[in-house]
């Protein structure tokens, strides 16, 4: 069975009867919570001292030794009586403090790659950032609401370069696009297998997706012409007539509409299947399972031949049932991103 630490203020605080750590490509901050249920007498007649946790506590979880968690205490929620106590501490990753905080209107330098903006942005939070894989072209402009949090604003900024935003290990912020790696270890059916349930639904799908958007104008390209971009795409998966309309309110031609129609079509497709699994243990043969990886799959009852799905989303859990992970996979056109239209104006805001 695997080790974990919480570690505060160099203390290894160990024992957790169960835990619970989730990462997912869809948060920027990664969580924990882990509870404590113990006697105050020892078996020896000594007696267990209080373990003081307060909360806003710099953290690390360790696993084996591993950090996978940098980041706070959020919540300490203790209960007592004069024979045991119990103890849950729940907490995030570093990156919290941006999901979470947010400013009034400031003055932003236009010119900086996201990379470059998520660096100023983090730097009075003591976050690094940093990139997988380019960051693309630096941002023409920043329009950008007051009043939104940080995490909403780089959200918005990385969209436009196509970008996913979560943490890693060290608390740091991550600027990447899945998939991270494809890994070694199957998800087979009748051998690390233990439970899967899935999600399959045609509710968003059509068989036909119509984009249709609004063409630059001048002296040439006006009127009829403007209005009239669009494109199609077919999902032959749909056999009923069900079209739909996709509205561009920005500048667009007709390529391009056809290219968003397309890319509709796979991302609806993905994310209408998934698929959670059930494995024992916390690790695959190359190290913890995360979420961001390309994993194979071979499993009969899901599917004809072996396939290799995105893992969106990893629950490494510990309970009355046992260590073990949740691992929730999905077809990578789910997260097939496509760059968010930037502005065209220059907005120096925050």
């Amino acid at each position: 069975m695997s080790e974990l630490a919480l570690i505060v203020d160099n203390t290894r605080h160990l024992g957790w009867k169960e835990i619970q750590i989730r990462r997912s490509l869809d948060e920027m901050a990664d969580s924990f919570e882990l509870v404590l249920s113990e006697k105050w007498a020892k078996s020896d007649g000594s007696t267990v001292a209080p373990r003081r946790l307060r909360t806003g506590a710099p953290v690390v979880v360790e696993i084996d030794g591993e950090p996978v968690i940098t980041g706070h205490i959020d919540d300490v929620l203790p209960s007592y009586d004069a024979r045991s106590h119990s103890l849950v501490v729940s907490g995030r990753s570093k990156t919290a403090d941006l999901v979470d905080s947010s400013s009034t209107a400031q003055p932003w330098e236009t010119g900086q790659t996201v990379l470059q903006v998520a660096q100023r942005v983090a730097e009075p939070f003591d976050i690094e950032v940093i990139a997988e894989v380019d960051v693309g072209a630096p941002l023409r402009a920043l329009e950008v609401e007051p009043g939104q949090t940080f995490g909403e604003a780089l959200g918005q900024i990385a969209s436009y370069r196509a970008l996913l935003l979560v943490a890693d290990e060290q608390g740091r912020l991550v600027l990447t696009r899945p998939p991270r790696a494809t890994l070694k270890t199957e998800l087979a059916l009748g051998e690390n297998i233990r439970v899967a349930r899935g999600r399959f639904s045609d509710r968003d799908r059509f068989g036909e997706v119509i984009v249709q958007g609004q063409g630059a104008t001048d002296d040439s390209w006006n009127g009829a012409q403007a209005s009239g971009a669009s494109g199609r795409a077919k999902d032959d998966g749909i056999k009923r007539h069900r079209p739909t309309l996709v509205l561009c309110d920005t500048s667009t031609d007709s390529a391009s509409c056809r290219q968003r129609a397309e890319w509709e079509v796979r991302r609806r497709w993905g994310q209408s299947r998934g698929i959670t699994y059930t494995v024992a243990g916390w690790r695959h043969q190359d190290g913890l399972w995360r979420p961001g990886d390309l994993v194979p799959i071979r499993d009969p009852w899901m599917f004809d031949e072996p396939v290799e799905w995105l893992i969106t989303e990893v629950q490494l859990l510990l309970d009355e049932r046992g260590e073990r992970a949740e691992i929730r996979v999905a077809p990578l056109s789910s997260y097939d991103i496509e760059a968010a239209q930037e502005p065209e104006r220059e907005s120096d805001v925050w």
